[in-house]
């Protein structure tokens, strides 16, 4: 028990210390409104225990309606928008993984005569040789141009009740290659495909228009074929393909070598500018344009005389997950809990009235059972703000019923806007999406409490010296 209550400590210091400051409180004020009973032990012992109870009982109703909105968080969680590695990583075995598509790879071949020396038994012999042929490397820079177009269609798939991010590409690569060289070669032409891909459909290379599908060869996950180039013969190569894939889209030149007249082209239907994400170890695109009304956009890149390893390409967002709202305002639900029953605790003690625990109780429950109605209602044909106003109506007719007997308007006042801004103002700051706006409206909201506290003492001991 020690543990849990350290480690809330460490984990909520604020609502920690606040709800410990109004146990103290509450603590303080029952035993000072028990009287003076004089130099007995047993009257002083029972004012001790009746005040720790109020102090316990406080902590403990408040602990107790916490664990409800938590598990009810969990309970929600566990079926909406539960992103997992394990899912992703079946979500990739069936649709797809990172699509990551790299450079042609060109190698130009000649037969060159060699001379060998012929084994011979007297080493005291001269040396015999004879001729042979031997297939030799020569070394070229032979892509001299390219252009890529590559169209993504954004598919959001769905595992194990979340979404993650997917698409669909058509690719179009068009290179222009060369035998920069005064012989005849061998030029042997290698294609990579995207390291566990699942599906390339319409998959066609064509050599100067021609279709060469007769002379591909599949082979670890590359395409090869071989042809035969005159001296300084130009052609060109073009390939194009429907694939899929997940999270990133990838083009890179993996070895180094002069890029020339290179340009790179992604569509990405929606997915506004604003919005784009990039791989590591991704160049930033020449030229960004917005399409489809803004919706989309166009990434350009253009190279020329350069050298680089690094990729092109983008990392998409992860798509919105069901029920994404209401899982983010129920996250702030047991806070704004905690936070209300200090609040009116602190507000009902300041004032000098009493803290009647059935009130609270019943003030607790209703204000868990607008989360859970939340939680219960919002997929269907109320939605996000339907059940989210639902439960506030609920909420505020609970607070009516209970503190309209208060003697003091000023008094109901004060608790019916703490009421109203710990139902709906504090959980609505859930959708805020930024670590540092959601920062700084919980610091806001501390101060104003603490101030809020501050200024109500100042004001009731104002009225009591009058």
């Amino acid at each position: 028990m020690l543990d849990r209550i350290l480690s809330w400590f460490v984990v909520e210091p604020a609502i920690s210390l606040l709800m410990t400051i109004t146990a103290v409180v509450l603590f303080a004020s029952a035993l000072s409104k028990a009287g003076n009973p004089g130099d007995n032990f047993w009257p002083w012992l029972r004012r001790i225990i009746e005040a720790s109870i109020s102090a316990v009982l406080f902590v403990g109703l408040l602990w107790a309606f916490r664990a409800i909105l938590n598990d009810n968080i969990q309970t929600f969680n566990a079926t909406h928008g539960s992103l997992t590695e394990a899912n992703r990583a079946s979500a990739w075995s069936i649709w797809g993984s990172p699509h990551v598509q790299r450079d042609l790879i060109l190698e130009h071949f000649v037969d060159v005569e060699v001379r060998e020396e012929i084994p011979r038994e007297d080493p005291t012999a001269p040396p015999v040789y004879r001729t042979k042929m031997e297939r030799q490397l020569l070394p070229q820079n032979s892509i001299v141009a390219f252009q890529g177009d590559v169209q993504m269609t954004l598919s959001e798939r769905e595992k194990g009740y979340a979404l993650y991010s997917g698409y669909i590409i058509q690719a179009n690569f068009l290179y222009e290659v060369i035998n920069d060289s005064s012989r005849k070669t061998e030029a042997e032409f290698t294609f990579p495909l995207s390291i566990g891909q699942t599906l390339y459909q319409d998959f066609e290379i064509t050599m100067d228009g021609k279709d060469i599908s007769a002379d591909l060869r599949f082979l670890n996950e590359t395409v090869s074929w071989l042809t035969v180039m005159t001296p300084h013969q130009e052609s060109m190569v073009e390939v194009t393909y429907l694939s899929r894939g997940m999270d990133y889209f990838y083009y890179q030149i993996p070895v180094s070598r002069e890029i020339k007249d290179f340009k790179l082209t992604l569509e990405i239907d929606r997915l506004p500018s604003h919005l784009l994400n990039y791989p590591e170890r991704v160049l930033t695109p020449t030229n960004i344009e917005s399409i489809h009304k803004g919706l989309g956009s166009r990434l350009t890149w253009n190279l020329d005389r350069a050298v680089t390893t690094a990729g092109m390409g983008v990392a998409l967002l992860q798509p919105e997950q069901p029920g994404a709202q209401v899982l983010r305002v129920l996250w702030n639900s047991p806070y704004a809990l905690s936070l209300l029953g200090a609040m009116l605790a602190l507000t009902l003690l300041i004032w000098g009235d009493p803290v009647h625990f059935i009130d609270l109780a019943l003030l607790a429950a209703v204000y868990s059972v607008q989360f859970l109605i939340m939680a219960g209602l919002s997929d269907y044909f109320f939605g996000f703000w339907g059940s989210m106003l639902l439960g506030a109506a609920l909420t505020a007719a609970m607070t009516f019923l209970l503190f309209r007997k208060l003697t003091s308007n000023r008094l109901r006042i004060l608790i019916y806007s703490l009421v109203g801004f710990f139902t709906l103002v504090y959980p609505l700051s859930g959708l805020l999406t930024e670590v540092a706006q959601r920062d700084s409206f919980d610091n806001l909201v501390l101060v104003g409490m603490i101030l809020y506290v501050f200024g109500l003492s100042i004001v009731r001991r104002d009225q009591r010296t009058l």
